[in-house]
């Protein structure tokens, strides 16, 4: 993009285009300093409710204080990276809050992740400190100096620490605005995750724009000062950021553990006994909590704040929820470059699925066509977003930085935009509608990959010499990643177990398809509409018949979760592997879901652990 006195001709009238989120002051505290401010005011109320213990925000604040001392004790400061891999309990908010306090960056790690995705994300930031436990750093053994917060005597050396607010003082030096808060890795098209580096003001807007458009319309809507918050988001996911925002406005966190947050069933049933009243979700997941009972009218306690996010929301759950009236639903829109939200859309004002009609304060929207043109109204284009907002780049990638961060020719001279990739049109009453992606980057249960990373990793494997990927919705709902691998002596199994050695779980392709050569179109292009769709497995009429109500119940259960159809059913036998057969974590949650409405009680832990209908049917014999 050409800088401002070089402007594309035919702009001069980008501001009759541009969309301006109000202008709004932030504040100049910074953000770790704000849990102290509230910590005065109610030390004795709750503020967060963990697995493992439930903390007043007094006691919360002493926590994070010591441990903020600790890692100053340790040397950490300023643009310092701590990387923090721990399980989902209370201390993982805690080291949160204090990697903030102490004026370093944030790392999250996702102990999910397979060793390897962690091992380089580690290599790739090069932290000061690793706050973890004892497990993981025996496991992992990173090179990185580790801080074990459940050793017994580093724990006591911590609690020794006095309590008192950190002062910038105490730090390396004082916070500052442009000071990074926080990296957290996406997927990458080079088969590697790239880092996004998003500074204090940037988190500083989003509270300020969360303030205005999500935290007051909720407390009017419910009509009470503090409410009770749901934290359900992947800790090294943007979106876990909109939940903890919460404790600086004291309101009540609840962290809910990894066996809850994945099954539907369970989380309605925690949201209704904890009388929670804010969830921020996938629209994926909150259809099956619907499905689950969770705006049924007859529950003793019913959800008031739902915050959808992570991917797009169709017309038909749009209706449903906007028709609900004692629900304030919020369609959130942002990518993780531009600090998790870009557009906050009630979605009681909009009778269609939008982005929003403006972006959130002190933000700018474009919708640009391939020339850095602006679109006029009902033309698609490709939105940037500038502002407040956007981060500070990529982590040790100076390239793609300029690539994607690019200037904003409207705007004084080193002011950016981030180009999102996504295309977007202007509807004719103002709102934006989201089209589709620019590349090949897509989205899959609310959480952002690209084609081309799974692609480089399966490039990897020694007899792999060319590779696809591609989301297939063959059937009506059933998104699926497949790969499409050539090489000789290539096993469909041994690939997927290969990806799952490097990729996160929502990453590895639901089937492999071993090709002797891939498609071209007639330009030598790989033509990816002549990709077959795969068999998910043995094909119909192998192995034997299922023997038991159950397997012949669970069979029929694979099938309509696999989008196979009632023809098909006899295709899926009683030993046929549920996921080698096409089914992902998000398949599990629904056929979890489909199992219980049958009178089969199932966890999705129990679907990974027996993953055939013959292990499951034996593992719940007594129900059936």
């Amino acid at each position: 993009m050409a800088s401002e006195d070089a402007r594309p001709a035919g702009t001069a009238d980008i501001a009759a285009h541009a969309l301006t989120g109000p202008v709004r002051p932030v504040p100049g505290t910074p953000l770790p300093d704000l849990l102290g401010v509230v910590a005065e005011g109610r030390a004795d109320a709750t503020a967060l409710v963990a697995p493992d213990a439930t903390y007043t925000y007094g006691a919360l604040h002493a926590r994070v204080q010591r441990l903020a001392r600790r890692l100053l004790a340790e040397g950490v400061g300023a643009e310092d990276l701590v990387a923090v891999l721990l399980p989902r309990t209370a201390d993982s908010v805690v080291a949160l809050l204090a990697v903030l306090t102490a004026g370093a960056t944030y790392v999250p790690v996702d102990s999910g992740y397979p060793h390897q995705r962690i091992t380089g994300m580690l290599a790739d930031a090069r932290p000061r400190l690793l706050l973890t436990t004892r497990d993981f750093a025996a496991r992992l053994a990173p090179g990185v100096p580790a801080l074990c917060l459940d050793d017994p005597g580093s724990a006591a050396a911590t609690d020794a620490l006095p309590c008192d607010p950190v002062a910038d003082a105490e730090r390396t030096r004082p916070l500052r605005p442009h000071d990074a808060a926080y990296v957290l890795f996406t997927s990458g098209s080079t088969g590697r995750p790239k880092g996004v580096v998003v500074e204090h003001r940037s988190l500083m807007n989003l509270i300020v724009s969360h303030r205005e458009l999500f935290f007051g319309p909720a407390t009017r809507h419910l009509g009470r000062e503090r409410l009770r918050v749901a934290h359900t988001a992947a800790l090294s996911f943007d979106a876990a950021w909109d939940p903890v925002l919460w404790l600086f406005e004291g309101h009540e966190l609840h962290l809910v553990d990894d066996d809850v947050r994945r099954d539907p069933a369970l989380l309605v049933t925690y949201i209704t006994e904890h009388r929670v009243d804010v969830v921020e979700t996938t629209p994926t997941l909150a259809e099956q909590l619907d499905r689950g009972g969770l705006f049924d009218t007859g529950l003793p306690h019913r959800l008031g704040v739902l915050a959808l996010g992570g991917e797009a929301i169709g017309p038909v759950q749009w209706d449903r929820l906007r028709a609900l009236p004692h629900l304030l639903a919020l369609n959130l829109y942002g990518p993780s470059e531009c600090t998790v939200d870009a557009f906050v859309a009630p979605l009681a004002e909009h009778p269609s699925p939008t982005i929003g009609r403006r972006p959130v304060p002190n933000t700018r929207a474009y919708v640009l066509d391939a020339q850095g043109e602006p679109c006029a109204p009902g033309e698609t284009g490709e939105l940037h977003l500038a502002g407040a907002g956007v981060a500070r780049g990529y982590l040790g990638r100076p390239d793609l930085t300029a690539e994607l961060f690019v200037p904003d020719p409207w705007q004084p001279d080193g002011a950016r935009m981030y180009r999102t990739g996504d295309l977007v049109r202007q509807s004719p009453d103002g709102t934006l509608v989201f089209v589709g992606r620019a590349d090949h980057q897509v989205k899959l249960h609310g959480q952002r990959l690209e084609l081309s990373e799974v692609e480089q990793v399966l490039l990897g494997h020694a007899r792999v010499a060319q590779c696809a990927v591609l989301l297939r919705e063959d059937s009506p709902g059933a998104r699926r990643l497949v790969a499409y691998a050539v090489g000789e002596g290539c096993e469909p199994e041994e690939l997927r177990a290969y990806a799952a050695e490097s990729l996160a779980a929502y990453m590895v392709p639901s089937a492999v398809v071993v090709l002797d050569a891939l498609p071209l179109s007639p330009n030598g292009k790989l033509d990816r509409s002549a990709l077959p769709a795969p068999g998910f497995g043995a094909p119909a009429g192998c192995g034997r018949e299922p023997s038991t109500p159950a397997e012949k119940l669970l069979c029929r259960l694979f099938a309509d979760v696999l989008g196979l159809g009632d023809a098909d059913i006899d295709g899926i036998g009683p030993e046929d592997d549920f996921f080698l057969r096409g089914g992902d974590s998000m398949g599990a949650i629904r056929l979890v879901a489909a199992a219980r409405e049958e009178g089969l009680t199932l966890r999705l832990q129990d679907v990974f652990e027996h993953r055939t209908a013959e292990t499951l049917a034996a593992f719940a014999a007594d129900q059936l």
